[in-house]
């Protein structure tokens, strides 16, 4: 007789994810096998009885990168859904992954964060909220404007209306409440980007650089804008209903205070 359901862990690029195995559904063909994943983020896996562990493990390889972004989009859902609190292993957006915080704290060493094993490894002299918000958003920063360069200059090759040899677009990172980005008209384009847009996937990264750049030659949303973004970005549409709908919620992160963040 057997004993349901079958609890395993598989491995996909460093993170171990909790697995529960079922039989197949009465409604569903005894041969499929299919997979899911629940609020409290297991893999709900129904699989004829007589299927061996190897293959089910092949196929959760398979779909490996699926899981993976499944697993993504609900972090980024939960993540933002209350509070943080910038504690030991609280969730954090990266581009689109999730990093459960790994937080040192050592007077001894240099204040830095990385990411080491899928985690944001983060050393500093004092653990306080306070100080790992800080840090933190000094390094998202940081990275933002490391990035947000670097995929600017790479759309001289599909843009033609900007003279990137002459007046390339200039660079700005700011926290904003109401929108990704904008562009202001001045001798040379000023691209002003949000801060945490470097918490969104690349894609929607892209999309919004790509929107920005656009207005140096259309200033308004009208058919010839989307008609510039079209033809470079075919699905710019499900990246920017992505953006909204899982990434939203970023826009209205708060910073933590003094009081709020005193344990």
């Amino acid at each position: 007789m057997h004993s349901f359901p079958k609890k395993f862990n598989f491995i996909y690029q460093n993170h171990q994810i909790p697995c529960e195995l079922y039989p197949p559904h009465h409604l569903t063909k005894k041969r499929k096998i299919s997979i899911s994943l629940t609020h409290d983020m297991i893999l709900k896996i129904r699989a004829p009885k007589q299927t061996a562990h190897k293959d089910i493990m092949t196929i959760l390889e398979k779909h490996g990168s699926w899981i993976s972004q499944q697993i993504d989009k609900r972090h980024a859902k939960q993540t933002h859904s209350k509070p943080l609190q910038y504690t030991q292993g609280e969730e954090h957006l990266f581009i689109g992954h999730s990093y459960p915080l790994e937080i040192e704290e050592n007077i001894h060493k240099k204040q830095n964060i990385q990411i080491i094993n899928q985690k944001l490894h983060i050393t500093l002299h004092h653990n306080t909220p306070l100080k790992v918000f800080a840090l933190l958003d000094s390094w998202y920063r940081f990275q933002a404007l490391e990035l947000f360069s670097k995929r600017i200059m790479q759309m001289h090759s599909v843009i033609p209306w900007i003279d990137w040899e002459n007046c390339p677009p200039l660079l700005r990172i700011k926290k904003m409440t109401s929108r990704w980005g904008s562009y202001m008209h001045r001798d040379t384009g000023i691209v002003t980007l949000n801060q945490h847009l470097i918490k969104a996937p690349l894609h929607c990264i892209n999309y919004v650089i790509l929107h920005e750049l656009c207005h140096a030659k259309e200033p308004n949303h009208s058919k010839r804008f989307y008609a510039l973004i079209a033809p470079i970005m075919p699905h710019w549409k499900s990246h920017q209903s992505q953006l909204q709908q899982q990434y939203g919620a970023l826009l209205h992160t708060p910073t933590p205070t003094e009081n709020s963040s005193q344990s």
